[in-house]
């Protein structure tokens, strides 16, 4: 489900959807299927590190991991959200308008991932409550009905 990680443990390999935003740039640096390892020079920054990264969310498509970047007073907190074995049931779709994106993406796609949990005001049933909400990609404009 999900995992709290350090951000070295994000592979840089692998193709990408998403996006990193840096410290010192007006727009997010953009991914559609690329790998990171030229763009962060193979290295991911430290927290001492200048620029930094204020916030990332990327999608691995293939083994449908989602990981999500904060820089948040001093330090990363950086989270592995693994899709696949969630039963789809348990989840919701949800769209976001992107702020300062290419205009070829209309909105970012997450996934909210609820858990059954008992529920002290329902006699001690169990009751679907979120658990997470994970970044799975763009939707693109060529991608809109109209």
């Amino acid at each position: 489900m999900s995992n709290k990680i350090s951000l070295v443990k994000i592979p840089t390999d692998i193709k990408y959807e998403g996006y990193l935003w840096w410290s010192d740039q007006e727009n997010p640096e953009v991914f559609k299927s690329e790998n990171l390892k030229s763009k962060i020079h193979e290295l991911w920054p430290s927290e001492t590190h200048n620029p930094f990264i204020i916030e990332g969310n990327l999608w691995d498509s293939i083994d449908e991991t989602s990981f999500l970047i904060r820089f948040i007073d001093g330090k990363y907190l950086v989270y592995e959200f693994k899709i696949k074995d969630i039963d789809p049931k348990c989840t919701t779709e949800l769209e976001y308008l992107p702020n300062r994106m290419p205009t070829d993406i209309k909105n970012l796609k997450f996934k909210e991932v609820w858990t059954a949990q008992p529920d002290p005001f329902c006699e001690g049933f169990e009751v679907l409550k979120p658990a997470f909400i994970a970044f799975v990609g763009f939707k693109y404009q060529k991608e809109v009905k109209k």
